[in-house]
């Protein structure tokens, strides 16, 4: 067998590569880095199938003060911006599309949305910004909100609480925030439009937090068992300390309600959360689990790029994610999202008023009468809303009538 690149035995040796394997990754030159990749990857797709997973659960052999040997990131580069170090994300080329935002906040220059062509008042910004975010993601500005936000003297709602738009203040920039019903609501390609808008910003736009999601819908390739194995098997260690871990939900006896592992800190700047998503959601017998890493702008510049590639970011955040490489959905993650509560609200409802239907269908002479008499028509229980920019009420600021002297003419003649 040839010789190989220094790398973590352990790992190799937990994932059973074979003398065949180490000797086609000896001839392809990989660096030590992408033998321990590849060594999780065959681990999580052996145990996957059914393989024996004795060797897979046997304790780590690092030491766990220490700092592990699994490298950091494959391509994580760090730079000195301002005097500090920052760190840029890794790309996994096989991530593909195998990921989805499920979250972001961008921040960047008020100047950006007018491109500086003459001062305008607070009230034609927020138009303006309106505007703006109905061409990127569907929908604008529907109300302001009675306070400011995120230390901005003014903070507006987008859509259907998809989002916040915050400005006044903080050094003349501009905070839009989409949660991830936002990201789910937003109208499809979004992420091109954003990052090639972003990409005609001056030098201080950035992305200062962006979540990435993966849904495994049948917890067939993961599960949050297998997060605190990996983090037992120090998948979670980039090259640094050893993440904090935190389990919540009834592990000593699952009960359906949905148990979540967070890895990481915070404020940190790196998170990791995997939970039973379909669960979370109130279908006790679900198996769907979602994996999510989010980054943060602490010591961390966050490329525009990761709007394009989410997968491929997702795969590099931590190694224990480097075997994601399936596509994404996410027109189906809204549809189950959708299935799951409908289910649940109408289980629900016979277990609230199915006797009391009964009993009005016995006075009110049909089922159609009764039905009807409690029926409230238009009324949408906010949990069985299904996010989409097509569903508008009511008008987004910028196309209501206009006291300010900018029209919305003027403001699409500014970009």
């Amino acid at each position: 067998m040839k010789k190989l690149p220094e790398f973590d035995a352990g790992l190799v040796e937990r994932s059973f590569l074979s003398a065949a394997e180490c000797d086609r990754l000896a001839e392809e030159g990989r660096a030590s880095a992408e033998i321990n990749s590849y060594a999780v990857a065959v681990r999580h797709r052996r145990v996957s199938d059914g393989g024996d997973t004795a060797t897979a659960k046997r304790p780590p052999s690092a030491n766990r003060g220490g700092k592990s040997v699994i490298q950091p990131e494959i391509g994580a580069r760090l730079v000195l911006e301002d005097g500090e170090v920052v760190e840029i994300p890794a790309r996994r080329g096989w991530g593909g599309d195998a990921a989805f935002i499920d979250w972001i906040n961008v921040v960047t220059d008020e100047a950006d949305f007018v491109r500086g062509l003459r001062a305008i008042s607070d009230d034609d910004y927020a138009r303006v910004i309106s505007a703006k975010c109905e061409q990127i993601f569907g929908f604008g500005i529907t109300s302001q909100r009675e306070t400011g936000a995120n230390f901005y003297h003014r903070s507006f709602v987008l859509g259907d609480n998809y989002g916040l738009v915050c400005h006044g203040g903080q050094r003349s920039t501009v905070l839009v925030s989409i949660s991830g019903q936002g990201c789910a609501a937003a109208r499809e390609g979004w992420e091109g439009r954003l990052h090639d808008w972003l990409e005609s910003c001056g030098p201080r736009c950035k992305i200062t937090r962006v979540d990435l999601a993966y849904d495994d819908y049948s917890g067939s390739r993961y599960s949050v068992d297998r997060a605190v194995e990996d983090f037992d098997f120090d998948l979670f260690n980039c090259g640094g300390r050893n993440p904090d871990i935190e389990q919540r939900g009834n592990w000593r006896r699952p009960n359906g309600k949905g148990r979540t592992v967070y890895i990481g800190r915070r404020e940190n700047g790196k998170f990791a959360r995997i939970y039973e998503k379909g669960r979370q959601l109130g279908d006790k017998t679900s198996e769907w689990v979602r994996i999510e890493a989010e980054l943060k702008a602490v010591n961390r510049q966050i490329p525009f790029d990761v709007l394009l590639k989410p997968g491929e970011y997702l795969a590099a955040s931590y190694p224990a994610f480097c075997w994601i490489a399936e596509s994404q959905c996410r027109i189906l993650t809204k549809k189950k999202s959708a299935e799951i509560a409908y289910d649940e609200s109408v289980a629900w409802a016979k277990r609230q008023v199915g006797k009391l239907l009964w009993v009005m269908t016995e006075i009110e002479g049909s089922a159609d009468a009764a039905v009807a008499k409690l029926m409230q028509v238009g009324s949408v229980p906010p949990r069985l809303k299904v996010p989409g920019w097509e569903f508008k009420e009511g008008e987004f600021l910028h196309e209501r009538a206009q006291v300010a002297p900018l029209s919305v003419e003027d403001s699409l003649a500014l970009w």
